[in-house]
């Protein structure tokens, strides 16, 4: 249940919130990842595909974030797939 505010530091405008202010637990910072800025610069590239392969897409990237356990995004598989086509 909510204790009811102290009256008195609203009247004294703070000053005996002071007086019975608990005093704070040093806080730990939480621990930061390290950013790793992108090594490619990125620039948005919109294009139309035929609806059974966005459906083939997207039902692809769930299955592989079910079978691995991680976040498997669209973009991901799309991004590999072209390097494979590109690149290899």
């Amino acid at each position: 249940m909510k204790s009811k505010p102290n009256i008195d530091a609203f009247l004294e405008g703070g000053a005996a919130t002071d007086r019975t202010a608990k005093p704070e637990a040093p806080r730990a910072d939480p621990p930061r990842e390290a950013a790793t800025p992108p090594s490619e610069f990125r620039k948005q590239m919109v294009m139309q595909l035929p609806v059974a392969l966005i459906n083939d897409l997207k039902r692809r990237a769930l299955e592989q974030s079910v079978s691995s356990g991680k976040r498997v995004t669209q973009q991901q598989l799309v991004e590999e797939a072209l390097k494979k086509y590109l690149y290899s």
